[in-house]
């Protein structure tokens, strides 16, 4: 076997692949690498991996150079992803080695890898016969919702999340709740708004203003950002707002705002509910509610636990 790692595909090349995989996640989305350029000077690489005529996985890396190239970062966050057909332990070691030749750890050039691999002693042996090193004590979790019919998503929710679910729908059969997905652009300056401030007052500290406000806009512009609303009663102010990105047949829950009459009626989990039909109607077949941490947002990922998805947890940071 002979497996050769390009990086000359160019953004629609990318794309088109990307479009056929079963579980995309946002990190990979071309869309993403262009919008980070934008904010941060990373520059976007797409590649794939080959196995003669066989295609075997995309990925995209960013970089950025300084100095003449003396200095530099290599990002490679939740990839490669494999297309449909292709084992992927098969072929990891040999992807994970020629990435490593390609940027080998050196003084000046920092590395930032977060394997599309599941933790594990079986993946940390494979990374660090690649050159890759642990960059961390934690692994990287999330949850994935698989966007199928309704009555089996029901199903899978946790009874505390069923029960605030089904007290925001009695809200809504009383007029005391409204649930809108108004134009993105309109309501996005105020979702950032109030997300920041909130985000400030309980020190939680997420993606940069500068990098969050381009990556909303860009999906925003290209139809591909929905965000909800929801009113308590006659109120023309919302009480909850929720955003969500998608990308290929995935989809990711990106960020939220909740006030207290927002939690009182169960507006966040009826946004989410009701996100998951608007996801359907699009053809998409998974939602990411984004990473979570048990030891420092068990609220949030307990939270996210109740909309029944199946957790992955991946192998975490390498150098």
């Amino acid at each position: 076997m002979s497996l050769l790692l390009d990086f000359d595909l160019d953004f629609d090349d990318y794309r088109r692949r990307y479009a056929r995989l079963a579980r995309p996640n946002l990190l990979q989305d071309a869309a993403y690498g262009r919008a980070m350029a934008r904010a941060q000077g990373l520059q976007p690489r797409w590649g794939l991996l080959r196995d003669g005529n066989d295609e075997l996985a995309v990925v995209q890396v960013l970089e950025r150079h300084a100095l003449a190239g003396l200095l530099g970062a290599v990002v490679l966050d939740r990839g490669p992803l494999w297309l449909p057909g292709v084992a992927d332990r098969a072929h990891a070691p040999a992807f994970f080695r020629a990435f490593d030749r390609r940027w080998p750890r050196r003084p000046g050039r920092r590395r930032r890898i977060l394997p599309e691999l599941p933790h594990g002693d079986e993946t940390s042996a494979l990374l660090h016969a690649a050159g890759c090193r642990a960059a961390g004590d934690l692994p990287y979790a999330t949850y994935i919702v698989s966007v199928d019919d309704a009555a089996e998503c029901r199903r899978r929710l946790l009874p505390r999340w069923r029960q605030v679910l089904d007290r925001a729908h009695a809200a809504m059969a009383d007029g005391r709740l409204h649930l809108d997905w108004p134009q993105p652009l309109a309501r996005l300056p105020d979702l950032l708004r109030r997300h920041l401030a909130h985000r400030e007052a309980v020190g939680y500290r997420g993606p940069a203003q500068a990098e969050l406000n381009r990556l909303l806009l860009d999906y925003a512009k290209a139809g591909s950002l929905l965000i909800g609303e929801a009113r308590a009663g006659d109120s023309e102010q919302p009480c909850a707002l929720i955003a969500l990105l998608c990308h290929g047949r995935g989809a990711t829950y990106q960020i939220a705002w909740n006030s207290e009459a927002g939690r009182r009626l169960g507006a966040n989990n009826a946004l989410l509910w009701s996100a998951l039909e608007l996801l359907r109607e699009r053809g998409i077949a998974h939602l990411d509610l984004g990473g979570h941490s048990a030891i420092h947002t068990p609220g949030l990922m307990r939270y996210k636990a109740g909309l029944g998805g199946q957790e992955w947890i991946l192998a975490g940071m390498h150098d």
